[in-house]
């Protein structure tokens, strides 16, 4: 189990190639930045809005799109030939049109295997002249064939729609539901395998890890977000 309190961009260029089995993860998602703005928005979870502590998530869209392709073409390097990605991101909205993140996860060097879709059942928009947004993308890329063991997940999470309740947690604005950790883990890699989130967050992907009996290297800028993801993956029983 290795924790990193840094800027993954820093961290993953000091990781070997093909050396990690899978990789989970959910960047920001650029909203300010696709708005160019950096006020807070209209985009409400439970009682506080989606803003994060260190990080503004207020890029250039441009400049955005590049630094994800850069990320995912380093995830690309690291995972094994018969590794996995399992990238997570959602459609945005600008004046009145849809952006679809594989509009640019697309130019990365990563080959999508499969796309999965994420059935949250509710959403945290609160805006009355769209149907509500209540699903997002996970992209599962990988080098060439991955391993997969299906078998492995329960039955209901065997088609390409999971349905999972988000996550409600007052400590991070958008965490990872513990199950949906579980599926990619399960789908993918075997006990003592090693994962890798670049984006850890409050820890979610760890504690599955730990639960699961993979190994784990997490990467989370943000002090206050490293320091509740490193009390909840230490206080995880095997």
């Amino acid at each position: 189990m290795q924790l990193f309190n840094d800027d993954c961009l820093k961290v993953l260029p000091t990781i070997p190639d093909n050396s990690v089995d899978l990789i989970i993860t959910s960047p920001p998602y650029n909203k300010k930045g696709l708005l160019g703005k950096t006020k807070l928005g209209n985009q409400i979870w439970k009682k506080f809005n989606i803003d994060y502590k260190t990080y503004n998530d207020d890029m250039s869209e441009k400049e955005y799109q590049l630094w994800i392709i850069k990320f995912l073409n380093e995830c690309y390097r690291l995972i094994k030939p018969n590794g996995s990605i399992f990238f997570n991101h959602k459609p945005r909205r600008y004046k009145n049109k849809c952006y679809l993140p594989t509009d640019f996860v697309s130019k990365s060097n990563a080959n999508l295997y499969q796309m999965i879709i994420w059935d949250r059942k509710n959403s945290p928009n609160i805006r009355n002249d769209i149907l509500i947004p209540s699903t997002e993308h996970i992209y599962w890329f990988c080098k060439d064939k991955p391993k997969v063991f299906r078998n492995n997940v329960d039955s209901k999470y065997r088609s390409e729609v999971w349905t999972i309740n988000p996550e409600r947690q007052k400590e991070h604005p958008a965490p990872f539901p513990l199950q949906l950790v579980n599926n990619c883990i399960q789908l993918s890699t075997q006990e003592n395998d090693l994962v890798l989130d670049p984006f850890m967050g409050s820890g979610t992907t760890g504690v599955a890890c730990k639960n699961l009996n993979r190994n784990f290297i997490g990467i989370e800028m943000d002090k206050g977000y490293f320091d509740i993801a490193k009390q909840r993956i230490e206080s995880t029983l095997f």
